[in-house]
């Protein structure tokens, strides 16, 4: 059944599937702090064609340009605090944007993957982990796992599927907080493949490659 017509859908980039049956898989892509949906969308021509690709604008347009999903502030000796109202606002909405669009483009939702770079990785697992019945799959780039986000304790999760990676030189978000969150989810989620690279906060050439080859190995 299709689902209602949403309020205020969030601005989107569409790539079609050029290849594959239909109705076609569908990679949503989510950016990072302070970026855009034209950031990620732009490397959709190498992303597998068997995917439609959609890149999701986030909802807070922040005051030195770029958008949000949620904000972020800093105390006087720089520890992040996250505005995590703002973050629950924006998985739910996620969630029903994700199920919009499919409904718009004819997509399969059984063959629903979540691509995110940094603060949109952090959201991509949360939807992954906590709605695995409409995200199959989760990229998580330069990201970790917020237990703020979840349901339920990170290790109680399974059968969980996810290509993770990160910079081991990342100054944005030091590389220790994604190891002992995707290493202490991956315990018990065989399927989850993380890769570290000798980069900061950024989506190396390697790392895209290695990506790429993971996507195309999996069943979706």
């Amino acid at each position: 059944m299709p689902s209602p017509p949403l309020d205020s859908p969030l601005d989107h980039l569409y790539r079609p599937a050029q290849t594959g049956n239909k109705p076609s898989a569908v990679l949503f892509l989510l950016h990072g702090y302070g970026s855009n949906k034209e950031d990620l969308f732009s490397f959709s021509n190498y992303l597998p064609p068997h995917f439609a690709v959609i890149a999701l604008n986030a909802p807070i347009a922040l005051p030195f340009g770029g958008y949000a999903w949620y904000e972020l502030e800093f105390t006087a000796d720089m520890k992040r605090l996250s505005n995590y109202e703002q973050a629950h606002s924006s998985l739910k909405r996620l969630k029903e944007n994700i199920e919009h669009y499919c409904d718009q483009y004819q997509l399969d939702k059984s063959q629903v993957s979540c691509l995110g770079f940094s603060q949109g990785a952090i959201l991509s697992w949360a939807l992954g982990l906590d709605a695995p019945k409409q995200i199959q799959q989760i990229i998580g780039l330069s990201g970790l796992i917020d237990p703020e986000l979840l349901l339920q304790p990170l290790d109680t999760y399974r059968d969980i599927v996810a290509f993770a990676s990160h910079g081991r030189e990342d100054a944005t978000l030091p590389i220790d907080y994604a190891r002992e969150s995707i290493g202490t989810l991956s315990i018990k989620n065989p399927a989850i493949s993380y890769k570290e690279y000798p980069t900061g906060h950024t989506i190396s050439q390697e790392n895209f490659n290695d990506m790429l080859q993971w996507l195309v190995r999996q069943r979706i």
